[in-house]
């Protein structure tokens, strides 16, 4: 039997699909914490919980920092990326408290009128295809539709307005910083190299783009510091095209 060695614990990414049913992703994303947070009890044992929380994860947050360990994918770079997985946990404790504002269906007042068997469908059923028939190709998305900015939903509004003030708290402690300076901020924070766009000097300012994409997520961050001052925007893009790709509405 082949040994496995080291490199096959390392951090996988959950790949990001082209189009999910926007209710599904706080449903995943509540699978997902409930796989991260599995073994935190393990991590936890031994931790007064009056010593506080980890810098990375937002204050009041109940999540801790399992050892879950994901299969490897050589063709992905973030896998190869131990922080990656650290990361995934903070976008997942950010977005916990965020699911309440996800809406509910209303259960319906009356039972659904069963068909009647003795009718022909409205619509009728495509025929299956033979086993050795060809299937029709599909469509390819117009990539200009594919740039368009998204709304985002009230849940990742929510994250958003979290994510912002956890970054501007920590980059008013250094006024006029450089580049380089929001970088190793945003790290401390917990946001890993590969969702980080810029940041790049534009004037007297400092700009920066965040992807906070996970699990089909839509939710790009930009921002801009000038002096101790952070301000930033939130909005939604297909996790077809990067953050930077999006055409915003404004």
């Amino acid at each position: 039997m082949r040994r496995l060695s080291s490199e096959n614990h390392r951090i996988h990414r959950i790949p990001r699909p082209s189009r999910v049913r926007r209710g599904a992703i706080p449903a995943a994303l509540c699978a997902l914490a409930l796989t991260l947070t599995a073994c935190g009890s393990e991590r936890a044992a031994g931790k007064d919980p009056k010593d506080g929380t980890d810098d990375r994860v937002e204050a009041g947050s109940t999540a801790t920092a399992p050892a879950t360990v994901f299969p490897t994918d050589s063709s992905d770079p973030e896998s190869s990326d131990p922080d990656f997985l650290a990361f995934m946990e903070l976008l997942v404790s950010i977005t916990e408290p965020c699911l309440k504002y996800e809406p509910t269906e209303e259960p319906p007042t009356e039972p659904p009128e069963e068909p009647d068997p003795t009718e022909q469908p409205v619509t009728p059923l495509p025929e299956p295809l033979p086993p050795d028939a060809t299937p029709p190709p599909v469509e390819p998305r117009d990539p200009d539709d594919a740039r368009k900015e998204v709304e985002l939903s009230a849940v990742e509004k929510c994250d958003a307005r979290v994510h912002s003030r956890r970054i501007a708290k920590a980059l008013k402690d250094t006024p006029d910083p450089t580049p380089g300076q929001v970088r190793d901020v945003l790290r401390g924070l917990g946001y890993v190299d590969q969702r980080i766009h810029g940041p790049q000097r534009s004037g007297e300012s400092v700009e920066f783009t965040l992807d906070l994409r996970l699990l089909g997520g839509e939710l790009c961050l930009s921002g801009k510091v000038t002096g101790t001052r952070t301000v930033t925007d939130a909005y939604g893009g297909s996790p077809e095209v990067g953050c930077t790709d999006v055409r915003r509405l404004r």
